[in-house]
């Protein structure tokens, strides 16, 4: 039996939009159980332990924005940090959808909701030929927005029979944390183009051409 696993992170909230400009981003990372990410993985959690680094898991924008459990660590330790989660996306067999709503044309939770359901399905029928290769898919998500669960739900019900939701831990997790990092690699990509990124993300990725050379080109790579 061919499963995909389909590992879920979002970007953004529900609540009213007061006059700045923003985006609510889902990015999902398929992950085809066929192949094996046990060795990338444990590359990557010996990584992080012999930098000596004790952590749960890697939680992008704090990283940046040092914040969380990340305030202790140096800038030059929390970019080694995110180099580490960047190899390991890289070496992953996965590849990956985010889905983007401009909060100027969804300024409420009921007009987010409409076009995040529509855009969402819009996605699944674009790549159609890639999902009907499998015999079962499992959603996994932290149901931290209850409105995000909702929408997941009824649009992969209707779309798949053979679909099953799972509640996860990002810290059980490694895709989990994977899918965080491209979401937070997709805003970053949509601040740079509009020349709108914040003091701690210009200071956490002040190498010239480093954000955009680096990170954003290899992530693309990764598109479904």
């Amino acid at each position: 039996m061919k499963e995909l696993s389909v590992f879920i992170d979002e970007s953004g909230d529900f609540g009213e939009v007061r006059g700045r400009q923003t985006y609510y981003l889902v990015t999902f990372v398929f992950h085809n159980q066929g192949n094996n990410i046990d060795r990338q993985v444990a590359k990557l959690e010996e990584s992080i332990k012999r930098s000596g680094f004790d952590l749960e898991y890697v939680h992008t924008g704090p990283v940046i924005r040092r914040e969380e459990v990340f305030s202790k660590y140096s800038i030059d330790e929390r970019r080694k940090l995110l180099y580490k989660m960047l190899n390991f996306v890289n070496a992953c067999p996965i590849s990956y959808l985010t889905v983007v709503i401009d909060r100027k044309e969804a300024l409420d939770k009921i007009s987010l909701s409409g076009k995040l359901a529509k855009a969402i399905n819009m996605e699944i029928c674009a790549h159609q030929n890639f999902f009907i290769g499998f015999d079962k898919i499992i959603v996994y998500y932290d149901n931290g927005q209850n409105e995000l669960s909702t929408i997941l739900n009824a649009v992969f019900s209707i779309r798949f029979p053979n679909v099953e939701f799972r509640k996860a831990e990002p810290q059980k997790y490694r895709l989990l944390q994977a899918a965080d990092f491209i979401c937070s690699m997709e805003l970053l990509r949509i601040k740079r183009a509009e020349k709108r990124l914040s003091k701690s993300e210009e200071h956490f990725f002040y190498k010239p051409q480093e954000l955009k050379k680096i990170f954003l080109k290899s992530i693309a790579k990764k598109k479904l």
